[in-house]
C-alpha cells in the first residue's frame, strides 16, 4: 500500500514542529543575538544594542578567544590522534579472539559510565596530586625521581595533562563503536589473506580499514562534536587559565558570567552568541571536509 505525500507530511508535522522550536528556532536567535551587544541573559530585546558586526570582529581579535580556538585544535588534532590510534589498538587485540572479550570492552569503557566531573576531579585530586599522587607514587617507586617530581597541574603541564585525562576517558566510546564494526567483518576475509601470506599489518591497512570506512567517518565526526563542543574538563581543570580555555568554556563565562575574566567585556551575552554560532559553524565546516576526505572515489581498493 502506497502512502500519499499529504499522509506522510501530517504524521512528519510533530516531529518537524518539535525541531523547530527545541533546536532550530534557538539556533536563530542565537544567530539574531550574535549582532547586539547584550549586559545581562534577561535583557528585554529593548535593551539590545545593536553593533553588527563588532562581537565577531572583537572574538577574532581577543587573545582569550584565539587561544581558546588553538587549545581545540590541539585537542581535536592529537587527542584524536591518541584515542584513535588507542580505539583501533584495543579494537583489533580484542577482535582476535582473546578470551572474555565482552569483559575486556567493558572494562575499558568503564570510564564512561563515570560522571565527567567525578572524572575530572578523580584525575586532579588522586592522579595528579603532587604529594599522595598515582602517577607521582609509581613514578618514586621505580625510582624516577624527576618524573615524580613534575608539578602536573602547574601552567606548564596542565594542558597535556587535561589531554591525557579526557583521552582516558573517550578511548571506550570510539572502542565500543569500533569493535562492533569489526566484529560484523567475515572471517573469510581475513583466513583468505592468511593463506596468501598477508601479515596481519597487512590485514589491518588493507581489509580492516577499507571495510570500517564509513564507521570510522562517523567516528570522526562525533570526535569533531566532542572536542569543538570541549567543556566541562576545561572548567574544571583551569577554570579561568588561558593554557585550558575552550571556546565553550569562554562562551559560559560570556553569557553566565562564572567568573570574570582579563578582557574588556568580560560579560556580553552577544558575543556569547557569536561564540556558539562560530562552533556551530566549526563542526559543520570540519564535518563537510571530513565527508570530502571519506568519499567512496577517494578509498578504491
Amino acid at each position: 500500500m502506497r502512502i500519499s505525500k499529504p499522509i506522510m507530511m501530517l504524521f512528519l508535522l510533530p516531529a518537524i514542529l518539535v525541531y523547530m522550536s527545541i533546536f532550530f528556532y534557538p539556533t536563530l536567535r542565537a544567530v539574531f543575538m550574535s549582532f547586539y551587544e547584550i549586559s545581562n541573559i534577561n535583557s528585554s530585546i529593548s535593551e539590545w544594542k545593536f553593533i553588527g558586526l563588532d562581537n565577531y570582529w572583537g572574538l577574532f581579535h581577543n587573545s582569550y578567544f584565539l587561544n581558546s580556538s588553538l587549545n581545540v585544535l590541539k585537542i581535536w588534532i592529537i587527542g584524536g590522534l591518541i584515542v584513535f590510534v588507542m580505539a583501533f589498538f584495543f579494537s583489533v587485540l580484542i577482535s582476535s579472539g582473546v578470551r572474555f572479550k565482552g569483559f575486556w570492552r567493558a572494562l575499558i569503557y568503564l570510564p564512561n559510565t563515570v560522571s565527567v566531573v567525578v572524572m575530572s576531579v578523580i584525575w586532579l585530586q588522586y592522579v595528579y596530586n603532587p604529594t599522595f599522587g598515582l602517577l607521582t607514587h609509581v613514578f618514586r617507586l621505580l625510582g624516577l625521581e624527576q618524573l615524580a617530581n613534575i608539578q602536573w597541574t602547574d601552567d606548564q603541564h596542565i594542558f597535556l595533562s587535561m589531554l591525557i585525562a579526557f583521552c582516558f576517558g573517550s578511548i571506550g566510546y570510539f572502542l565500543l563503536i569500533l569493535g562492533a564494526a569489526m566484529d560484523r567483518i567475515p572471517n573469510d576475509y581475513y583466513e583468505a589473506a592468511l593463506l596468501e601470506g598477508a601479515n596481519t599489518v597487512y590485514q589491518f591497512f588493507h581489509i580492516t580499514l577499507p571495510l570500517l570506512r564509513d564507521v570510522f567517518k562517523t567516528t570522526l565526526v562525533l570526535w569533531t562534536v566532542t572536542a569543538i563542543n570541549f567543556f566541562v574538563w576545561s572548567s574544571i581543570f583551569g577554570r579561568n587559565d588561558p593554557h585550558t580555555m575552550t571556546p565553550g568554556y569562554y562562551m559560559y563565562l560570556k553569557v553566565f558570567g562564572g567568573e570574570r575574566i582579563s578582557d574588556t567585556q568580560a560579560f556580553n551575552v552577544g558575543a556569547g552568541a557569536a561564540i556558539g554560532v562560530l562552533i556551530t559553524v566549526a563542526i559543520i565546516g570540519f564535518s563537510f571536509l571530513i565527508g570530502l576526505l571519506f568519499r567512496k572515489d577517494r578509498l578504491e581498493y
